[in-house]
């Protein structure tokens, strides 16, 4: 549909299901069945663990016959996929300078994707697992070198695992900056994504700027779905603005 984009956020789990078996397959199989624009993956091994593997990102990418991609190597596997011209902007780590931070290092990676005339910027992250890291990795995110960058204008999306809930103060500071999808909803309803099996909690989260309209949210969970990944997918269709 013109001027429509439809976007998966996905934590893969190194493509690990919960039968213990690692299937890229089964991770395409489940993102083909809703034909998305853009899919966003976070915790993606492109070799560095299991080098058998070789690249689940490129795996996926044929797969979906995607001939774009884009990997943020050494920092939680942060992938973004698209069908439409895409470029990189930035890939990095989110941490302060002179700071070492325990635990895994956390980063983003920002794309600009063209689609029906329009340049998107697109950020796809995955934050820490304390409170404290995942508040000073937010401070970095909406600092100068990403969301508060001049290069960073609308439309913009920012997706990713952010383990948080809404109302944490990491949330409240990124709403600051985006909107969250979820409360533009017509029902309201917050989506359960995590654990997978039985979803209790939602720490994958889309936030948009402005000029972006929400038309359709969707956590599938039938199947296959619940077995792939220890995540439910994240499905968003957006109205881009009409270009100039």
């Amino acid at each position: 549909m013109p001027n429509r984009l439809r976007i998966i956020t996905y934590n893969i789990h190194r493509c690990i299901g919960g039968d213990r078996k690692i299937s890229p397959e089964r991770i395409s199989e489940v993102i083909s069945a809703h034909q998305p624009d853009i899919v966003a993956l976070q915790e993606v091994d492109y070799g560095q663990v299991r080098p058998a593997l070789h690249d689940q990102a490129a795996i996926i990418a044929q797969s979906l016959n995607f001939p774009e991609v884009w990997i943020e190597k050494e920092r939680c596997g942060n992938t973004i996929l698209s069908r439409y011209p895409m470029k990189m902007v930035k890939a990095g780590g989110l941490h302060r300078p002179r700071r070492w931070h325990t635990l895994a290092r956390r980063g983003a990676l920002w794309v600009e994707v063209e689609a029906f005339s329009v340049r998107i910027q697109i950020l796809n992250t995955h934050l820490g697992l304390t409170p404290a890291s995942r508040l000073n990795q937010a401070r970095v995110l909406v600092g100068p070198e990403w969301l508060n960058s001049p290069d960073c204008h609308p439309p913009v999306i920012l997706c990713g695992d952010f383990n948080t809930q809404s109302g944490s103060t990491v949330f409240r500071l990124l709403e600051e900056r985006l909107r969250n999808v979820e409360k533009l909803k017509v029902n309201g309803r917050s989506e359960k994504i995590w654990p997978s099996s039985h979803p209790l909690l939602n720490y994958d989260h889309i936030f948009i700027s402005d000029d972006l309209d929400v038309e359709a949210v969707k956590v599938p969970a039938e199947g296959v779905v619940r077995m792939a990944s220890d995540h439910l997918p994240f499905f968003v269709e957006l109205k881009l603005p009409i270009s100039p």
